[in-house]
């Protein structure tokens, strides 16, 4: 653990915590666990870091974020549930640049490619190490690839200190990346902003039209939603049915409200090609 619950209830993170200004008592800061934790000092191989003892009360609950590895849904949730505390405490803020322009096949490539240095920088961009770091020059998300290792392989608290960089904005990451249903009725809600998304879900089945293609998830009681891929990309998208119903995957793009369809509220997110999903 890289964050605690210290005093009244504020979350400090390990590499802030001064035992004469935020005491000794320290908790697990999920609000399923908050069992007591200890600091343990960064050494030169070692990051300060929480951790329970294994004993006793000091043991992480089952429910716990911390408890066990998470799936990428867990993750997600877990990320979501502790952003609001992080951000609230100015605990940590980690930026990230979305630059997601390599998977588009519109894309123009610019003449002038990235040297060797930048290729090494962006294999190290999700590694847990770098992240705990404070960096003066942001690192970067390239693709659907490096957001699921990221939220397969970073603790949840680091996590929940990024926000992503897109457009001029910065937004925390939790608010970009929800499953379908969180995902369609915050944009019927009016609660989106004009960027794209990332959205998971398990694919129900594909309908394949003469100039369209209808990727759609679990029907829910609140109405549909599709990732859309248009005749034009078609050969970028080479997926066949069976490879793509039953299965849960993360997808890309902007969100998009189906105003043709007046029987039930229906969500929209076009694709392009194979890269704009990512089997979980």
């Amino acid at each position: 653990m890289h964050s605690a619950l210290v005093g009244k209830g504020n979350v400090v993170a390990a590499d802030s915590y001064d035992e004469s200004i935020h005491g000794i008592q320290i908790n697990c800061m999920d609000k399923n666990c908050k069992v007591p934790v200890f600091f343990i000092k960064g050494t030169t191989g070692i990051k300060a870091h929480f951790k329970t003892s294994g004993k006793g009360e000091s043991v992480h609950k089952e429910n716990c974020g911390f408890a066990k590895p998470l799936s990428f849904q867990d993750s997600v949730s877990k990320v979501g549930e502790y952003q609001g505390k992080i951000i609230e405490d100015n605990t940590r803020q980690i930026i990230i640049r979305l630059s997601m322009n390599e998977i588009d096949p519109d894309y123009e490539k610019k003449t002038v490619e990235r040297n060797s240095l930048d290729k090494d920088k962006q294999k190290s961009e999700l590694d847990e190490d770098v992240l705990k770091v404070s960096k003066e020059t942001p690192t970067s998300i390239g693709s659907l690839k490096s957001v699921k290792k990221l939220f397969t392989t970073v603790s949840p608290d680091i996590l929940a200190g990024i926000y992503l960089s897109i457009k001029g904005k910065k937004i925390p990451i939790s608010n970009l990346i929800r499953n379908f249903e969180e995902a369609s009725e915050a944009l019927w809600n009016g609660e989106t902003d004009e960027v794209p998304y990332f959205i998971h879900g398990k694919i129900e089945r594909v309908t394949r039209r003469e100039q369209v293609w209808f990727i759609s998830f679990t029907k829910t009681e609140k109405g549909y939603f599709s990732l859309v891929v248009f005749d034009r990309h078609f050969h970028h998208f080479t997926y066949k049915d069976d490879e793509l119903i039953g299965k849960e995957v993360l997808a890309y793009g902007y969100l998009k409200k189906n105003e043709y369809r007046k029987d039930q509220q229906s969500t929209e997110m076009i694709i392009k090609s194979n890269r704009y999903i990512e089997f979980l």
